[in-house]
């Protein structure tokens, strides 16, 4: 896990550099979109969180990350018009096969992200619909890598008809990525709290999920993960003094909310941890990433929050390369089976 968190800056270039290849093939698929309807699972779930984001405020489409295993097995109608996009870094989820070929029998365009090009779900489509993570093997259980490669994927998709505002991205995240990896004072010790709460809002809202799974996934705690507002609506109330309350920030209204839920935390005695673009705040740390887009923001901030968990479950005896229990490849029964 440490090692493949440092390829991320170079992975992420590869990634950026295969969706500007079909970008021009991709724009005419969101031109005729009504709606576009995201699939994922675990850390393809909260890419696919980014992506609506980026799907509504970048091309302008209304966007929403649905349940695959309802898209499957439930009794929905028609899909003509949609975009739906399937994001697996495997491409052998059971639920994420069986929903694209419901949305495929429907009538959806599909186009299929992941980091296997011979997989099941990539062999739906043909190349133009299939975006490559370009992360290459990934061999720790929790996602890194091929997390933060499924963002340059999604922004790519979401931005294939505005070739400048992809061509920026690709050029500056890698190497503010990089920035961050290398700087110290972005790293976070929770290694002695007790329970866990991780909330970002807009694009950040990913990252509040994508934190929790890691620390869920390497300590094996349950481990919230929430909207910054939604926090602040009664869920609060539930620190303590064994919380590490951790809050990202991807623009301003973000961090408006953020100082407001370190002072809520605060009060009930959570200790609490911001990340964002803020050259300060009232928290009990502050990381400060450099400054910039919104859509940018995500593939900054996740980076501290992987390192915490990976620190975190090295200090208490845990490996967090193989935690207990869990594999790569989740595959549940189709609904019917015995």
């Amino acid at each position: 896990m440490a090692a493949e968190m440092v390829e991320q800056p170079e992975r992420v270039r590869a990634a950026f550099g295969g969706v500007q290849a079909r970008a021009d093939a991709l724009a005419p698929l969101l031109g005729s979109a009504r709606q576009v309807l995201l699939l994922g699972r675990g850390s393809s779930r909260s890419a696919s969180t980014y992506a609506a984001e980026a799907f509504r405020s970048i091309a302008g489409l209304p966007a929403a990350v649905v349940s695959p295993a309802h898209l499957a097995w439930s009794t929905s109608g028609a899909l003509r018009g949609a975009l739906v996009v399937a994001v697996s870094q495997s491409g052998e989820s059971t639920e994420i096969l069986a929903a694209s070929r419901a949305a495929l029998e429907r009538g959806a365009d599909l186009v299929v992200v992941t980091n296997s090009e011979d997989s099941t779900l990539g062999g739906l489509v043909d190349d133009a619909r299939r975006l490559l993570f370009h992360a290459g093997r990934e061999v720790a259980v929790p996602a890194t890598k091929s997390f933060t490669t499924s963002l340059a994927c999604l922004l790519g998709l979401a931005a294939a008809g505005q070739p400048d505002l992809l061509h920026e991205a690709a050029s500056a995240v890698p190497d503010l990525m990089a920035a961050v990896l290398e700087d110290e004072t972005t790293r976070i010790d929770v290694s002695t709290a007790s329970d866990f709460v991780c909330a970002g809002e807009g694009y950040a809202e990913a990252v509040g999920e994508e934190g929790a799974i890691k620390l869920r996934e390497t300590l094996s705690r349950p481990v919230a993960s929430f909207e910054t507002s939604e926090f602040l609506h009664g869920s609060v109330n539930s620190v303590t003094a064994g919380t590490a309350v951790l809050l990202t920030a991807s623009d301003e209204v973000g961090v408006h909310l953020c100082e407001e839920a370190a002072r809520e935390a605060a009060r009930r005695g959570a200790r609490t941890v911001t990340v964002n673009a803020a050259p300060s705040t009232g928290a009990d740390q502050h990381v400060r990433l450099p400054a910039t887009p919104p859509h940018w923001a995500p593939f900054l901030a996740v980076l501290p929050l992987q390192r915490a968990a990976h620190d975190a479950a090295i200090a208490r005896g845990l490996d967090p390369d193989t935690p207990a229990g869990l594999s790569k490849v989740t595959r549940i029964e189709t609904a019917g089976d015995s």
